[in-house]
């Protein structure tokens, strides 16, 4: 794939805001940052529900669709990789049951967007978009919950507002609510989606897509949580 700097999404905004280094190694260079247990094992799970929300049926078809969906890349050991597929198993059983207790009218999944903002182009895909009651819709990105979430995590999401931005740009819709489903604890963190967001969002795309254009690295982020510390020839953590 052709990089475009004029096509911009969450993960390069997310990845350039993190280290300038970082979205030149993934999106420029186009090198990639290797997978990690947590990181396959969450698109392995992600995979598996989309496929289900594609075609709905019982917990046979959603254990079939998580062997599909399985990726292998990441684990250090044959037996490493069976430890994480048994828990991300235990996951996908544990929301099927309460998918089929607390039924949600899922209007989209995996829902792609475009929409286009003065030089760029902003695309993304949402996990899941359901209908509330009036007609508005409730816009959810599934976490496995390696980390902790709260409302406010949801209330000063990037993410999630640029998605918003997507449903009522791209796909003229009302969102009413953003959240988090969080799978491990079958928790959903949502709060009232507040439009007022909006400008400062677009705001923040513009800065950063304006520093991405002209490649500005004047700063470098964390090298010890970085997923290419290994990798980055700016690296001050190779060895941690």
């Amino acid at each position: 794939m052709i990089f475009d700097p004029l096509e911009l999404n969450y993960s390069k905004i997310r990845a350039y805001l993190d280290c300038p280094f970082l979205y030149r190694f993934i999106y420029v260079e186009r090198k990639f940052a290797p997978q990690s247990p947590h990181s396959s094992l969450g698109l392995s799970v992600h995979r598996a529900l989309a496929a289900f929300h594609a075609n709905p049926g019982d917990l046979g078809d959603l254990m079939a669709y998580y062997d599909d969906a399985w990726l292998h890349q990441g684990y250090g050991t044959p037996q490493q990789s069976m430890e994480f597929y048994n828990k991300g198993a235990a996951v996908l059983e544990k929301w099927w049951q309460h998918f089929q207790e607390h039924p949600a009218q899922v209007l989209y999944s995996e829902k792609n967007f475009m929409f286009v903002f003065e030089k760029w182009r902003v695309k993304g895909t949402i996990d899941r978009v359901d209908r509330m009651p009036g007609g508005k819709v409730e816009l959810l990105d599934y976490k496995m919950g390696f980390e902790d979430r709260n409302e406010w995590d949801v209330a000063g999401s990037l993410q999630l507002s640029i998605y918003a931005l997507g449903l009522s740009r791209a796909l003229k819709l009302s969102v009413g609510s953003v959240g988090y489903f969080i799978l491990t604890s079958l928790q959903k963190v949502s709060v009232p989606y507040d439009p007022a967001r909006e400008e400062a969002t677009l705001a923040l795309v513009r800065e950063t897509g304006e520093k991405m254009l002209a490649l500005d690295m004047s700063r470098k982020g964390e090298c010890r949580r970085c997923p290419i510390r290994r990798l980055c020839p700016e690296s001050l953590a190779k060895e941690d």
